[in-house]
């Protein structure tokens, strides 16, 4: 019998980077806003325009961890109905909890790109004080939820797979540190 699909091992690496692209992003983000509050207190001259960028830069760094969450399970979940049912049917409502997130993000990934393009990009949307184009934050934001979709592709074949065997994780559910129930 083949070995079963595994979505940590196959994209966990690809989602681990970019989500560190977003920790550095955290970090850049805080050191801005320390120096620009230290500026204004010592020399009455905030920096211009960091919470300008501030805005759109937080949308990159949340939107970063979405592919590591998607492969790591972290997202909310409820699984004592699955415990209740029994461990095939938690199998299963494990897979169809990751088809509705999968539907989900593709309708995110269609929305992200319409709004970038039309409402964003072809509109010339600047920052209100620097007026710098708001597109490429937006176009980083959209390639991020656009990969999103075959990751959890990949998510979604890995549990469809495991419940079709009637193989739960090895070691139990290792997704229980997550949000969910």
């Amino acid at each position: 019998m083949e070995a079963l699909p595994d979505s940590r091992r196959l994209v966990g690496p690809a989602a681990s980077w970019i989500a560190l692209i977003g920790a550095a992003a955290i970090l850049v983000m805080a050191a801005a806003i320390v120096t620009d509050v230290v500026m204004r207190w010592l020399f009455n001259a905030p920096i211009l325009g960091v919470d300008d960028l501030g805005k759109f830069n937080l949308a990159v760094i949340v939107s970063s961890f979405f592919p590591l969450c998607l492969v790591g399970g972290h997202f909310v979940t409820i699984r004592f109905v699955g415990k209740a049912l029994g461990p095939l049917r938690a199998l299963w409502l494990e897979a169809f909890g990751n088809l509705m997130t999968l539907l989900v993000f593709a309708l995110l990934a269609w929305q992200f790109f319409r709004f970038t393009l039309y409402d964003v990009t072809l509109t010339g949307l600047a920052t209100p004080v620097l007026e710098i184009p708001q597109a490429p934050w937006w176009w980083v934001v959209t390639i991020i939820v656009i990969l999103c979709v075959p990751i959890q592709m990949i998510v979604l074949w890995e549990s469809w797979m495991r419940a079709v065997r009637r193989e739960p994780r090895a070691g139990g559910d290792s997704k229980t540190a997550d949000a969910g129930v």
